[in-house]
């Protein structure tokens, strides 16, 4: 049963404790991400996250890579659009270990200006890395022909002139205004001892008080825009992007069924169709990207340049498809358990169950158990995804991002 304890100074901590485990995950979850950065800040959260690795007034970097390690366990981090998370996982005789390693890393961080200079070039590298791997590039072009100038278009990481720009009082200032109390939820799921967490969690916290700037998420507007960029390779990648829905709204579970259908896995509607029938390609899938002021729902692809045009037209076949009522009750119900079995399944992973609530807390404020989400799946009808893709689907708000031996597309290719 998961337990909500709010601290002296508004931290939140969640704990659910395990007793068939010996094991205990633990996340420090920050509601700060890139959407949180400006243009001139873009990447600075990515940045922090490297730096609270580099050491302490405690802890050298060497002592935080190898302090949980040591005993068995890992430590990790990343940053996404709209949160960071550092977590971990140890035995649970470990657990004090691990809040005192992250609860280190979070208040006292040396961000050392020599080790602030060296790490820029290690994330220019990281960037120049992603530039280099196309199918990691496609999607941060399509962000950014959706999305345009607002923050989720932005990549995570930045952009080298950004990162070039970071110094140590800049990182320091943003931590400050940004890493907050009032923005961090502490979640630890397995073997927890849930008195003796808190009371080290109050005392780590003790002097953790100063409030959080005020953050203004501007309104998400849809661009259907095409970006091609040129690379000297084999395969042409595309990724294509519609609107989405909110992460608050409660089409999501509508849209989490067509993701299914879609492009959900090797039995979806796009493998069939374009991989296993025709051979086009090795893999083409969809996702969803939901965020609080809107979403994205794509659909990836890999093929030669020449299958390109044959491709996008089977694409477009199968999204008019949705909207015109294709989908019958037999397989909305195999969607309907393949995503009850996903989610059923990852409940058997201490780590999914802490960033499940972690999340849950964050963006809806309170604990949502399975069966409600189970419920909620339920209740969807062949007519809501009739209905919703017949909103988000038509061909003219489509963004597409290619990333291959191509400068630009065919006018006949949608």
């Amino acid at each position: 049963m998961e337990q909500k304890i709010s601290l002296t100074n508004g931290v939140r901590v969640l704990i659910e404790r395990l007793e068939h485990v010996h094991s205990a995950a633990i996340g420090f979850w920050i509601d700060t991400g890139s959407e949180q950065e400006g243009a001139e800040t873009n990447g600075i959260c990515h940045f922090i996250e490297h730096m609270l690795f580099k050491g302490t007034e405690r802890r050298t970097a060497l002592d935080i890579a190898q302090s949980l390690e040591a005993a068995g366990g890992n430590l990790n981090a990343f940053t996404d659009k709209e949160h960071t998370c550092f977590h971990a996982r140890v035995l649970a005789e470990e657990v004090g270990l691990a809040i005192d390693v992250l609860s280190d890393m979070l208040l006292n961080s040396r961000i050392d200006a020599k080790e602030v200079k060296r790490e820029r070039e290690v994330i220019v590298e990281e960037i120049k890395m992603y530039d280099d791997t196309p199918d990691d590039l496609v999607h941060e072009l399509l962000s950014a022909a959706m999305w345009r100038d607002h923050p989720l278009g932005r990549p995570v990481t930045g952009s080298k002139a950004t990162v070039r720009s970071f110094d140590r009082e800049t990182l320091t200032g943003f931590l400050r205004d940004f890493y907050t109390p009032d923005r961090l939820v502490v979640a630890l799921v397995g073997k927890v001892d849930v008195e003796a967490v808190t009371a080290q969690l109050e005392k780590a916290f003790a002097g953790f008080s100063q409030p959080g700037r005020p953050v203004e998420r501007p309104a998400l507007a849809h661009q259907a825009v095409t970006k091609v960029k040129y690379r000297d390779i084999e395969q042409v990648h595309l990724a294509m992007g519609l609107p989405g829905v909110s992460l608050v709204d409660e089409r999501r579970f509508a849209l989490a069924l067509l993701n299914s259908i879609l492009g959900g896995g090797m039995s979806s509607r796009l493998f069939q169709e374009v991989r296993e029938k025709r051979g086009l390609v090795y893999s083409i899938s969809s996702y969803e990207s939901l965020y609080r002021p809107g979403g994205m729902f794509a659909i990836s692809a890999g093929m030669s340049p020449k299958h390109l045009p044959t491709v996008l037209k089977l694409v477009h076949e199968e999204l008019a498809k949705v909207g015109a009522g294709d989908i019958g009750e037999k397989e909305l119900q195999d969607a309907k358990r393949q995503l009850r079995g996903g989610l059923l399944l990852s409940l058997e992973v201490p780590r999914h169950r802490m960033s499940r609530m972690a999340q849950n807390e964050l963006y809806y404020g309170r604990h949502i158990s399975p069966e409600e989400i189970l419920a909620a799946i339920d209740r969807v009808t062949p007519r809501d995804l009739q209905q919703l893709g017949a909103e988000l689907f038509p061909p003219d708000r489509v963004a597409m991002s290619v990333v291959g031996p191509i400068r630009k597309l065919p006018k006949s290719t949608w």
